[in-house]
């Protein structure tokens, strides 16, 4: 029961990932497209999206791995799982230094944390529960406890 929960988590972050990622790498080709950004805060930045894309990938090999019932190799999914929190906060500092800067040396910008939240940070919060339900369970197996 719980590979196939592992296994849809991984193929849902993997999709969601991949979509967010390409959704930014494009917006950039299409500036009509970065113009929508909408309710999903989706910036024109290809780098970001380069990096969503690879962590999408990782969680895609983890669901690969999962419905293949290799359940002794959950590596990829904490793999997965790691990257998404540790690219989640390196971005949400990036916003708070942003948004810093805004409030000391703005010359009276209002600052918005809601208009700088991009995907790389909202992704990563489910992913920073999973590691924490799982990861205990992954840490002990490492250990031999």
């Amino acid at each position: 029961m719980a590979s196939t929960r592992k296994a849809a988590f991984a193929a849902v972050f993997g999709v969601l990932y991949w979509f967010f990622g390409l959704a930014m790498i494009v917006s950039v080709l299409l500036p009509t497209l970065a113009d929508l950004k909408g309710p999903f805060l989706v910036p024109a930045d290809p780098l970001a999206g380069f990096v969503l894309c690879v962590v999408g990938t990782v969680f895609l090999f983890a669901y690969r791995e999962q419905a293949a019932g290799i359940v002794a190799n959950t590596a990829f999914l904490y793999v997965g799982m790691a990257l998404a929190l540790v690219f989640g906060v390196v971005a949400l500092l990036s916003l708070l230094a942003e948004g810093a800067d805004i409030v000391f040396f703005g010359d009276g910008e209002p600052w918005d944390p809601a208009g700088l939240l991009v995907p790389m940070v909202y992704l990563a919060i489910v992913p920073a529960i999973g590691m924490y339900a799982w990861g205990r369970g992954f840490i002990d197996d490492l250990t031999g406890v």
